[in-house]
């Protein structure tokens, strides 16, 4: 059974980053093959994973949706798409990457997001994990990369205008046509002394469930600065060990349903 996580928050809050620690946390503790979907429209997972970007999904799109592109209907369209999806995968060592690209443009797009979303779906099945990266808004999950969603985690960071903005991502979660197991908050870049009264308070009424919080990781920050990924960083990192304590709890499942 493929576990599925979807993760959203505001830019600037090193979300994509934490994306990159969770893949190498679940592929350490075994978790193999893992899909990574990049559904930022910003995106940047395959430099923080280290990988090639490859062919975006809105390369596919706006080819598939053109009158000189892939056959207009039936099953030469349908094999098309998966074929194009195909290469669009970049390969790593024990996980895959797909980048969705840049939203949609001014052509009518129902039918190979239709495909688009069929092919995805079943090439999710492939593997013992699947996790996107969604900007705030949360469009592309409501797009679906799996029927169902076993974690939703909104990261944020540990002021009160953060968490405002990842109540949002989880109210807007209960309007999308998917199941949702478990709507989670992650906390990153906690200072060592801790959170505002402020702000503890808030979290605790916060209809989700809070996974380990991510203290601040100064080999992170550094690494960020500099474009190195995520499997350049050392195992026992403050960053990288509290991430692991969410692989763990993720792939367990020994969470409280949200």
């Amino acid at each position: 059974m493929t576990l599925s996580i979807a993760v959203a928050g505001k830019g600037g809050i090193g979300k994509t980053t934490l994306i990159g620690l969770l893949v190498r946390a679940l592929r350490g503790r075994g978790v193999r093959p893992i899909l990574a979907v990049d559904a930022d429209p910003n995106a940047n997972l395959a430099e923080t994973l280290g990988v090639d970007e490859g062919r975006t999904l809105a390369d596919i799109r706006e080819e598939g949706s053109a009158p000189e592109g892939s056959p207009s209907s039936g099953i030469g369209r349908v094999r098309a798409v998966e074929d194009e999806l195909q290469r669009a995968i970049s390969e790593a060592e024990g996980f895959d990457l797909v980048t969705m690209g840049r939203p949609e443009g001014p052509r009518c797009y129902c039918a190979v997001n239709n495909l688009l979303r069929k092919s995805l779906d079943e090439l999710a099945w492939n593997y013992a994990a699947v996790v996107i990266d969604n900007e705030a808004g949360l469009e592309h999950l409501s797009r679906r990369t799996t029927n169902d969603i076993d974690y939703l985690i909104a990261v944020l960071n540990p002021t009160r205008p953060s968490l405002r903005a990842a109540r949002r991502i989880v109210d807007l979660s209960r309007e999308l046509p998917v199941r949702i197991g478990c709507r989670a908050v992650l906390l990153n870049r906690v200072e060592p002394q801790g959170l505002p009264v402020e702000v503890e308070r808030d979290l605790e009424a916060l209809d989700a469930y809070r996974l380990p919080d991510v203290p601040e990781d100064p080999d992170l920050l550094r690494a960020g600065a500099v474009g190195r990924d995520v499997f350049t960083l050392p195992a026992t990192g403050p960053a990288l060990s509290a991430i692991d304590q969410v692989a763990e709890i993720l792939a367990t499942h020994t969470e409280p349903v949200h």
